[in-house]
């Protein structure tokens, strides 16, 4: 199973600095999750189409994984301040589970 989260960044934010803080995000609750994997956060190079700039997917094996996530987002104050410093450079967020057909 997947998580697929898209996103675009705000003006005047550049993609290093959306890069650095996603990172800083996917290490702190790769430490946490495990079992959740960041397969990678893309961009987009060229711009055909309309959005997103960004997809994030992450990778998981369970419902109950997701579980584990909300409960941990109730607690951990670092996950939250982490996503906060993105929220102050992207905008636009949607997020999809998605299973593997093929």
């Amino acid at each position: 199973m997947f998580y697929m989260i898209e996103f675009d960044q705000k003006p005047g934010i550049k993609g290093k600095q959306v890069a650095e803080a996603y990172q800083r995000f996917a290490t702190h609750f790769a430490k946490l999750l495990p079992q959740f994997k960041l397969v990678g956060l893309f961009s987009r190079d060229l711009y055909l189409g309309h959005r997103p700039q960004y997809l994030a997917l992450w990778e998981f094996s369970a419902y109950a994984d997701l579980d584990a996530w909300e409960k941990l987002w109730t607690t951990d104050e670092e996950g939250r301040r982490l996503a906060q410093e993105l929220s102050e450079l992207a905008q636009d967020w949607d997020a999809k589970v998605m299973a593997k057909l093929i």
